[in-house]
């Protein structure tokens, strides 16, 4: 996603904000807006800022003002912005002197505009740039699923993301030889990764490279299938890959491995596209997988579903059991002993699996999760496994799994506020809980300031959206916190 410029911003905001003379207004990114009328504002900035100030504490020397100019272009400030009029009419020399030797940009905010008229003009042209990336994204996603039912599946897969990357897309074997390559007259440099194929197959199964052959950007990902890499999806690009190409990569991994599991038999086609819809929904692409499922005719995931974890001896044939008892399952084997399932919301009953499980293999172990929102199934789903790790063998948790209710959304939304949240939130979340809610004794035990704590208390009940006051949602939470060894 690209970022609004102090030139691009300026010609927004027009007489709002000008270049004072002797600057100009160059195409640099700005990361964010920010006010400040300190003398050294640099602890509250990380660099690539907007700064706007009326100048009310600048030094009124040139010694001042280039020290002050120098700090701000050494912590990499985008500009200056002085506002007008409240402390000078103009720009003072020293100023301008200071920041022109300092190669920092100054910019001037006429007398009576409001920083404000900046500051939301800024994040203005944020919000549409961030929809037009999402709007890029989703189209894309959408054109690779697609190609997911065509003919021939893993050739469309590859023409399509070629021309969504503006490079060449390829499938390798194991041993790194060209199996398929879009377009075919790039075929000398897909042929040319064998070494890296080989440094990839010492690392292991989830293990990606990237680096430069060839004046091109190269991505190297491992298709798996449990956990043995069958081949690999190559792609060569002019530039470097950004965050939102990286997900249409990771999004095609996932298409090929149904046609890559069809040709090495590995697995009937109905599995095969429902792990690939399990692995849409696992890499956070819930609307991707509901258009592979339909067009496929597989079971669309519905709005919330709930998430299997299972361990045991011969892990294919414990599938096996899952499917028998749910067709509708959808399932992920992640080794030789372990896999998860997507379940719809309406299942047969789970006491029935555990009985199947249990008859199978007598020291099956499997977890199951509350009914969670399909966008939240990848946090569930690997706090599950990490819990499952733990289990002793033979313990089949299902009977008694939350099935919604006030305790069941509450321990869904934790885990998935455990995976998301930074450590000092959730230690705030634990300190505040233990001190029933005394703001002092929270603080003086995490050795931060209150209103520190009372920030993150807050980031922690917004991220919940529960009311951390409330004795009933305290204790539940605590609870919650202690079983998994966080209180």
């Amino acid at each position: 996603m690209s970022l609004p410029t102090i030139s691009s911003l300026c010609r927004t905001l027009g007489d709002d904000l000008t270049p004072a003379a002797g600057f100009g207004a160059p195409p640099i990114p700005v990361t964010a807006v920010h006010v400040s009328e300190l003398a050294d504002p640099t602890a509250y900035v990380t660099g690539g800022e907007l700064l706007l100030t009326t100048g009310l504490t600048l030094p009124a020397d040139r010694a001042g003002c280039g020290a002050y100019a120098a700090r701000l272009r050494a912590i990499g400030i985008a500009a200056l912005g002085l506002g007008l009029g409240p402390v000078h009419d103009s720009v003072p020399e020293p100023l301008a002197d200071a920041c022109r030797e300092a190669g920092l940009v100054l910019l001037m905010v006429p007398d009576p505009t409001p920083f404000l008229t900046v500051t939301e003009a800024y994040y203005s042209a944020r919000a549409k740039a961030s929809e037009q990336h999402l709007h890029d994204t989703v189209a894309a996603h959408r054109t690779l699923t697609n190609a997911a039912v065509a003919p021939d599946p893993g050739s469309e897969v590859l023409r399509r993301l070629a021309r969504i990357l503006g490079g060449w897309a390829a499938t390798l074997t194991a041993a790194g030889e060209v199996a398929r390559i879009h377009p075919s007259g790039l075929i000398d440099e897909a042929e040319a990764l064998q070494d890296a194929v080989a440094r990839l197959r010492v690392a292991g199964a989830h293990s990606a490279a990237s680096f430069v052959a060839g004046g091109r950007f190269v991505a190297l990902s491992p298709l798996s299938v449990e956990s043995r890499v069958v081949g690999y999806l190559a792609v060569g690009t002019p530039r470097q890959l950004t965050a939102g190409q990286r997900h249409v990569v990771t999004t095609a991994v996932a298409l090929l491995s149904i046609d890559t599991l069809q040709r090495l038999g590995r697995a009937s086609a109905r599995e095969a596209g429902a792990r690939c819809v399990a692995l849409l929904v696992d890499l956070g692409h819930a609307a991707a997988a509901r258009e592979l499922a339909a067009a496929g005719g597989l079971p669309v995931p519905g709005v919330e579903g709930r998430v299997l974890a299972v361990r045991g001896r011969d892990v294919q044939e414990s599938a096996r059991v899952v499917y028998a008892w749910c067709p509708d399952a959808c399932g992920v084997r992640t080794g030789a002993t372990e896999a998860w399932f997507l379940l719809p919301s309406r299942h047969p009953d789970l006491v029935s699996l555990a009985g199947r499980l249990t008859a199978h293999d007598a020291s099956a172990a499997a977890l199951v999760s509350p009914r969670v929102r399909l966008e939240d199934a990848p946090a569930v789903r690997a706090r599950l496994e990490d819990r499952l790790r733990r289990l002793p063998d033979g313990r089949t948790e299902l009977a008694d799994a939350p099935d919604g209710g006030p305790e069941g959304e509450l321990a869904a939304r934790l885990d998935v506020f455990l995976t998301g949240q930074k450590p000092p939130v959730v230690q705030a979340l634990v300190a505040y809980l233990r001190r029933r809610g005394q703001w002092e004794h929270a603080a003086r035990d995490l050795e931060v300031h209150r209103n520190t704590l009372r920030y993150r208390v807050g980031r922690a009940a917004a991220a919940l959206d529960v009311d951390v006051d409330d004795p009933d949602t305290a204790a539940r939470l605590w609870l919650d916190l202690r079983g998994r060894g966080l209180a």
